[in-house]
């Protein structure tokens, strides 16, 4: 398959779907920042991704198995930058841009980027980060020059290194040359434990899953559909629906850089928006909203495709009540798996479950002792398809701990599979907490509390608030001075100093909003593993 397969696909449906010229061409994004709308069709787009592909090659030099970070908000141009990309066989890592300096730093050094392309108000945090980059075409950004001249200075834009020149564009011909290890993305995920790690996704892994969601889609709607980008496009959830699924199947995709709830619904009424990707705290917002149909015209929406999280079934049902022409359908998956394992159909769904495995994908449940389970009994969810990762970057050995000899990636999650092949999440064996839908790594914030000279031990794990219907990190802390005397009274002052001061090292997700807890010790087995089941109890 050739590596334009996605481009390739879009020119296909661009053929079969707009007949009639004299109409306007559809729109594949649609900018949902302002009411202006600024769009891209998909003649622009393709143009697009070539000029920018070919601008990168002659203007700045990136080259094939090059490193780009693409640090971004949510943009209609997102998609194209990454294919433009991966167009030369260079790799992305995918950045949240709401990482501090210290968190670039560390993804954009362990992934060996060479070449960053970001926004303006970022690249101070980019360029402090890597002070290596010190080039002036290494550090990119998305605003055009003239838009404001203040802002610019002397920063590169996208824009400007636009070109029409032809490019050594990666591609295969026969189906083997597919199934090389060239990577595509390297997203970054704390696996089941310990510290962010670089997921290695070749070409072979992306589309094999773009395939795999496609042929369950929902072919009940007659009309085009059009979907509403609130995930974030760095989040692997995020990257294979609104980046690919979406365009491949002629989507029309309205672009939010940031959530706010009214504008959201305000979209979904003015581009009659029929397919929404959410995550469970959006989800549980909107059944809080009583009001919101008849506030807004949300007739127009047609299904509701929730990951990254589990949604209870009581909100499920809740939503459809609210809303009745909607489905909330559930969908599991995870960065390794690039990422989708599972997804419920409409008219097969099974409310209380994540979903049917998709094809190609392989699934074995293990108990404690490694032992394969049957159906309906709980352990270790396993899996195994063309969609799995290579491995860990420059990690072997947590890529071998993961990965059996068999094939199977061990996911730490716990839960069972039932005969007809429907996946239930019951807990979670491994320690990562998960923040409206964002992965956080508690080993990241222990060694960050460890640099504070006022701790000397401490831990941090995940409770569950209510409130926000999400898990929130929360951290125990053992001072290094007694807790006696004046000492003990001033405790309660000295810990938030030492929150707020870790709150100030971390992107907003990992912030300590389940508070503090001062101990006398942190509870460890006799290897010095944390315990945090009994802290959690």
């Amino acid at each position: 398959m050739k590596r334009g397969a996605i481009v390739h696909h879009l020119q296909e449906f661009s053929n079969s779907k707009d007949k009639d010229k004299d109409k306007e061409p559809r729109a594949l994004f649609v900018d949902g920042s302002d009411d202006n709308g600024k769009k891209l069709d998909l003649q622009t787009f393709e143009a697009f991704c070539n000029q920018l592909a070919s601008g990168l090659y002659h203007k700045t030099g990136v080259r094939q198995a090059d490193v780009v970070a693409v640090i971004l908000p949510n943009s209609i141009f997102y998609p194209a930058i990454v294919l433009a990309v991966l167009m030369l066989g260079a790799t992305c890592t995918l950045v949240n841009p709401a990482y501090t300096a210290r968190e670039i730093a560390h993804q954009m050094k362990d992934s060996g980027a060479k070449f960053a392309i970001t926004t303006a108000e970022l690249h101070p945090n980019v360029a402090q980060a890597n002070p290596g980059l010190h080039a002036p075409n290494q550090i990119m950004v998305v605003e055009k020059a003239k838009a404001d001249k203040n802002i610019m200075n002397d920063l590169l834009s996208i824009f400007d290194i636009l070109s029409e020149k032809a490019f050594p564009r990666v591609s295969w011909s026969e189906p083997e040359d597919a199934r090389n290890d060239m990577p595509a993305f390297i997203p970054y995920s704390s696996g089941t434990t310990g510290m962010p790690k670089g997921v290695v996704l070749s070409h072979r892994n992306i589309i094999a899953n773009i395939q795999q969601a496609r042929s369950i889609q929902s072919n009940t709607q007659q009309h085009l559909k059009t979907s509403i980008a609130v995930l974030p496009m760095f989040h692997s959830f995020g990257l294979l629906f609104l980046c690919f699924l979406m365009p491949i199947t002629g989507t029309s995709t309205v672009v939010m850089p940031k959530f706010e709830m009214s504008r959201f619904l305000h979209l979904i009424e003015k581009y009659k928006v029929t397919d929404a990707m959410l995550v469970p705290p959006i989800v549980n917002a909107l059944v809080k909203m009583p009001e919101i149909t008849t506030k807004y015209d949300l007739t127009s929406l047609f299904e509701i495709v929730v990951g990254a999280a589990p949604l209870s079934t009581k909100t499920i049902m809740a939503v459809e009540k609210q809303m009745p022409h909607v489905r909330v359908l559930q969908g599991f998956g995870l960065t390794e798996g690039s990422p989708a394992i599972s997804l419920n159909q409409r008219d097969t769904r099974c409310i209380d479950s994540v979903g049917r495995l998709l094809p190609n994908i392989e699934a074995k449940v293990l108990d404690d002792q490694g032992h394969m389970l049957g159906p309906d009994e709980p352990g270790e969810l396993c899996f195994r398809g063309p969609n799995i990762m290579l491995g860990y970057l420059n990690n072997p050995k947590e890529t071998q701990r993961t990965i059996d000899q068999d094939g199977f990636f061990h996911t730490g999650d716990i839960g069972y599979i039932n005969k007809d092949q429907f996946v239930f999440i019951t807990d979670r064996k491994k320690e990562l907490i998960k923040y409206n839908g964002f992965q956080i790594a508690p080993a990241e914030i222990e060694g960050i509390l460890m640099q504070h000279h006022m701790v000397r031990d401490c831990a941090v794990v995940g409770v569950f608030d209510e409130k926000r219907q999400t898990e929130v990190p929360k951290a125990f802390l053992v001072f290094e001075q007694p807790l006696t005397g004046e000492w003990a009274e001033e405790k309660d002052i000295w810990a938030k100093g030492v929150v707020d001061w870790v709150n100030g090292q971390v992107a907003y997700y990992k912030q300590l909003r389940g508070g503090y807890c001062v101990v006398e010790s942190i509870p460890r087995n006799p290897s010095g593993k944390i315990l945090r089941r009994m802290l959690k109890k």
